[in-house]
């Protein structure tokens, strides 16, 4: 039950962080697709749809554009990701992170510490 309780305090923090650093419009779901693809990095969205399990693909694509640079209504995003065409398939998208990607991942620890 403690345990529980750490996992939800840390997921709040995280939260918090996220919301502090990004925008007040990300969600918790949009949060598990930025991890995916911070733990993923180079796999397609058929890939990444694998890792996460209860997410549609609809979802992930609305997910991953909302993360990126130019976000599902288009207007201006975070900017955390970028789809790139894989070379040996042009049909397919590999999801990298952004330098601005891979800082949030770096201040993530140190800003939730002192939430």
């Amino acid at each position: 039950m403690a345990e529980a309780l750490l996992d939800l305090v840390a997921l709040e923090k995280t939260l918090r962080y996220a919301r502090r650093t990004l925008g007040p419009d990300v969600t918790v779901q949009r949060l598990l697709v930025l991890v995916a693809v911070y733990g993923n990095e180079g796999a397609s969205q058929s890939e990444l749809l694998g890792t996460l399990g209860d997410i549609s693909i609809t979802a992930l694509s609305r997910n991953l554009a909302d993360l990126s640079a130019l976000t599902s209504r288009k207007t201006p995003g975070p900017g955390l990701i970028e789809l790139r065409v894989d070379p040996l398939n042009l049909r397919r998208k590999q999801v990298y992170l952004t330098a601005r990607g891979r800082r949030f991942f770096a201040r993530w620890p140190r800003a939730t510490a002192a939430a």
